[in-house]
């Protein structure tokens, strides 16, 4: 599908086009008697004509994936393909799940290996590079649950790249206080496993683990693999590894990785009370 098809038009309107000005501008809007793929396709109008990131709020999770995927279709580029990570749509849309809930960490999963603690980290991060711009889908309860400030998120981040020196052991020694897993052969996010001079690691907000070879303190390559053949998939020069815990994801909110200037949609305003009475 072409998104130009339909997204286009809606650009050319006189008086869609004015309320996507005034909202870039700072001043609030209401777009009414839309609904469904209605709203992705106005959301997707409206991210064209801005310079900014956005932040898209729905009363639930459920409504959250959906117009996630709907205004991923309307803003797809030719030749897109779907296969991305749940939590980034398409080159341009971010979905923010909600995290863990609270006390689930110790009863079925380990706290490192929640899947929607890697996913909310890996959307923090891409929202740190301030030279991409992003529509961010998140729910209420998503948007409620405490964030890592930028700084300490920032401070916790590093990068591991091809002929940089990295001491294996005092890696090995952060990676633990970090909250990381040492086993002898890695299996879940969360995990890692040394093996002479080859390191190899998953980190939660990865969509797949690396394999880093070092000659003494220099890394030489770093490899992603397939975790079941064990395979090589392709080479890459350097990758950011975050080492941070859900006990240190607290002491701020989403909001506070959009520039103030960046606008807050809502979807379904009507129906927010209702959804924060349920959670």
């Amino acid at each position: 599908m072409n998104s130009n098809t339909f997204v286009q038009p809606l650009i050319q309107d006189v008086s869609f086009s004015a309320a996507a000005a005034a909202l870039w501008s700072g001043q609030p809007i209401s777009v009414e008697g839309i609904a469904g793929g209605s709203c992705a396709l106005a959301v997707a109008a409206l991210f064209r004509q801005g310079n900014d990131s956005m932040l898209l709020i729905t009363p639930n999770g459920d409504s959250a994936v959906q117009i996630a995927e709907d205004v991923a279709l309307f803003l797809a580029e030719p030749g897109e393909t779907a296969d991305e990570p749940e939590y980034r749509c398409c080159g341009s849309v971010l979905l923010f799940p909600s995290g863990v809930p609270r006390g689930e960490e110790s009863e079925t999963v380990p706290a490192m290996t929640g899947e929607a603690f890697g996913e909310r980290v890996a959307v923090l991060k891409r929202l740190s590079r301030t030279e991409e711009r992003f529509i961010v889908t998140a729910s209420i309860p998503a948007l409620l649950q405490p964030v890592p400030p930028p700084e300490r998120l920032k401070e916790r981040t590093q990068t591991l790249a091809v002929n940089s020196r990295v001491d294996l052991e005092l890696l090995r020694r952060c990676l633990i206080e970090g909250g990381y897993h040492s086993t002898s052969a890695i299996d879940l996010p969360g995990e890692f496993a040394v093996r002479g001079y080859i390191l190899d690691l998953f980190a939660p907000d990865w969509e797949l683990p690396v394999r880093i070879e070092f000659f003494n303190d220099e890394i030489e390559s770093i490899r992603r693999f397939d975790l079941t053949t064990q395979r090589s998939l392709e080479k890459i020069e350097e990758i950011d590894l975050t080492r941070l815990q859900p006990g240190d994801c607290a002491g701020a909110s989403l909001l506070d990785y959009f520039p103030p200037s960046a606008p807050i949609v809502l979807i379904e305003p009507a129906l927010f009370s209702s959804a924060e009475r349920s959670e």
